[in-house]
């Protein structure tokens, strides 16, 4: 495929085929997470001769140990949480914002926390969870550590 392969349509027709691109992305994107859940539950990158999960992602599967790392955070995740393959799936949510929540979900905050993620960038979420969960001030002295 080219980029050339959509010179051909209109403006409003090519956005709309990015937008439904987008959206199989997301839902790509949540079935792979399902997918990595479940080969990482049931440990079935050891027979394949791979030591760990991302080792399986990196080589096998060819992603960067960051994305794979980051995918394997998220798959984590949803596997205690099913809602997030919900969110991902529709689009409410993107891998980074999973990545962040994610050590900050509980069972009884887990449905308030997402909805509140919902359509927000990294920066919102950001600014949702230092709302949520502040972090004590850094001291502000440096002292020098002898040798």
């Amino acid at each position: 495929m080219t980029i050339r392969a959509f010179s051909h349509l209109a403006n409003q027709a090519l956005l709309r085929r990015l937008e439904e691109e987008a959206a199989h992305q997301c839902v790509s994107d949540a079935t792979l997470l399902a997918l990595i859940a479940e080969v990482d539950l049931r440990r079935l990158y050891l027979p394949e001769g791979y030591a760990s999960m991302c080792a399986y992602c990196v080589h096998k599967l060819r992603l960067s140990k960051q994305a794979a790392l980051k995918r394997i955070k998220a798959a984590r995740a949803a596997r205690q949480f099913e809602a997030i393959l919900d969110a991902v799936a529709a689009g409410r949510l993107h891998l980074t914002g999973v990545v962040m929540l994610a050590p900050h979900l509980t069972r009884e905050n887990a449905e308030e926390l997402l909805a509140a993620a919902t359509h927000k960038t990294k920066a919102e979420i950001e600014r949702l969870l230092a709302q949520r969960f502040p972090q004590p001030d850094v001291p502000t002295s440096v002292q020098a550590m002898a040798p």
